[in-house]
């Protein structure tokens, strides 16, 4: 293929998926060539990368792989590791750190019970978010860390026992599984340490009576008249205050007055959430990463009106899509949605009989949602200071290397991530020497957590683990194989690794990966025996 001197590039693709890009990519405010020059740069340049890939189907696994402690005999040099009962795996021709940490992948890969869901590099994944898009309720808010409905509906139909036994997402988020655990009469249990978060979880289960449903009514009615009104504050941070032409700032303040202007609690909740979600639509900037991006196209003040006016406008059609929702679908048994840290032990005091549980936690790929969300976590109020920000990444999940941790969860630290991966971290070019550190912290946290939960889950539960693998110093960080074994040393049984979607790291990762089989999103279901 001739590659020619210009910048020009010429691709065919369907009519179809080209009006349906189109179309996305103007909501978000992007050309094609900035949505293309952006995955470009993702690709090129050396970055943490989140990675997906898929699996083939093996027996289930009923074996405890007693790995943990013959790693870090490996790791001094050891010619020969004891796997399990009767296995063992010779090692004698890996002759770096590297090699015996591909050694240890294939050996769990072939333990695990793994098959292929889909290797394609898609967006679409069930794992993704993009059909809560189009769903009632779910549709309040675009978080793009989510999962799709049906996703959670199927992993319920396939794993829960009994609708009086408890559903619980440790991280989650914005409550997509809670939403949809009650809507099909299930107990629902969540934990998340984002205010954020937290309160867009409670709103979307938000029920109405029906006089509340009729000052709702006269409430979208009275903001659509509404001219103008005094501006609400702006928050105490000048970053987040830069990303906002003044005209459409002053705009969206005035909007945030009429938000909480309800005297009725849940209105006011309502109302709140359509606002934030004006946040971005209304910025000069956009999400890219693990942060935000100047816009170089903008879908607001194109036409002759007031701010004002087109941003009160956008507000009340989402109050409208919102009134829409409520009547288009009931909450069951309304969520029990908790602010805290899963990884608090005394957070699961008062919850028994789980009898499913499904989570997305935090990848381990640097991104710090505090800087993600950092306009709607300020203007939204969650955050109004320096140590409201320090105290959310603190309960957080020690995935990036934005904050300094105090040492803990020691003892369920792994073996292969201390004495392989970090072992071989340690002489790498890293773009940040905190990554070890982070690493090591991450599946610490992780065994916390399955710590923490397995008590409270009734015996034979299922508890699926959304999770995508990572590429740092040319080695994947095996995730899903990673939990895996320390779902074994738990004591629980690996049921299956779902592999959902592959993607590509940067270039550079890409190139000196030797096996790219780990550049995948998938999902770990294990259960207690």
């Amino acid at each position: 293929m001739a590659i020619g001197e210009s910048g020009r590039i010429v691709i065919q693709v369907p009519p179809a998926l080209k009006r349906k890009l189109y179309k996305d990519l103007a909501r978000h405010g992007m050309s094609l060539r900035d949505w293309f020059l952006d995955q470009a740069e993702i690709y090129l340049n050396e970055q943490p990368s989140t990675i997906q890939d898929a699996p083939t189907m093996s027996s289930p696994l009923d074996v405890k792989n007693e790995i943990s402690g013959n790693i870090a005999e490996s790791a001094r040099g050891a010619q020969s590791e004891e796997v399990g009962a009767a296995d063992t795996v010779h090692l004698g021709n890996a002759t770096s750190v590297k090699q015996r940490l591909i050694s240890t992948y294939n050996m769990l890969e072939e333990k695990f019970p793994v098959r292929v869901i889909s290797d394609d590099v898609s967006y679409a994944s069930p794992v993704n978010f993009v059909e809560s898009l189009k769903c009632a309720r779910h549709r309040w808010f675009p978080y793009k860390e989510g999962f799709s409905p049906t996703f959670v509906r199927n992993f319920l139909t396939e794993f829960q026992t009994s609708k009086s036994d408890v559903v619980l997402d440790p991280f989650s988020g914005v409550g997509t599984t809670s939403l949809v655990a009650s809507t099909i009469g299930h107990r629902a249990v969540g934990f998340d340490v984002s205010p954020m978060a937290d309160f867009i979880a409670r709103t979307k289960c938000i029920t109405l009576s029906e006089r509340e449903l009729l000052a709702f009514d006269e409430y979208i009615r009275f903001v659509a008249n509404t001219t103008g009104h005094a501006a609400h504050s702006v928050p105490n941070n000048d970053t987040v205050i830069s990303y906002f032409a003044p005209e459409f700032l002053d705009a969206l303040m005035q909007v945030k007055a009429l938000a909480i202007l309800s005297d009725n609690q849940n209105i006011r909740a309502l109302a709140k959430l359509a606002f934030l979600t004006l946040v971005e639509t209304f910025s000069t900037h956009r999400k890219a990463g693990n942060g935000v991006k100047r816009k170089t196209k903008f879908v607001y003040g194109l036409v002759d009106i007031a701010p004002f006016v087109e941003v009160r406008d956008c507000f009340v059609k989402k109050l409208q899509e919102m009134r829409q929702d409520l009547d288009e679908v009931q909450i069951g048994i309304a969520p029990d949605f908790r602010l805290g840290s899963c990884l608090d032990e005394s957070a699961f005091a008062d919850i028994d009989g789980i009898g499913a549980a499904l989570t997305s936690p935090p990848y381990a790929n640097c991104f710090d949602y505090s800087k993600i969300y950092q306009r709607e976590l300020w203007l939204g109020d969650f955050f109004e200071s320096a140590a409201d920000l320090k105290t959310f990444r603190q309960g957080s999940v020690r995935s990036h290397v934005h904050a300094s941790w105090a040492e803990r969860h020691t003892e369920f630290s792994s073996d292969i991530v201390e004495n392989l991966i970090c072992e071989h971290l340690k002489d790498q070019e890293l773009w940040s020497k905190k990554i070890p550190n982070m690493l090591s912290g991450y599946f610490k946290d992780v065994g916390a957590l399955l710590s923490n939960i397995k008590p409270r889950m009734k015996s034979g539960a299922s508890f699926g683990l959304v999770v995508g693998n990572s590429v740092y110093g040319g080695i994947p960080v095996a995730t899903d194989l990673l939990i895996g074994q320390l779902a074994l040393d738990a004591g629980f049984k690996v049921e299956r690794i779902d592999v959902y979607r592959s993607v590509i790291p940067s270039s550079q990762q890409f190139n000196i990966m030797e096996d790219k089989r780990w550049a995948r999103e998938s999902m770990v279901v294990i259960q207690k025996k």
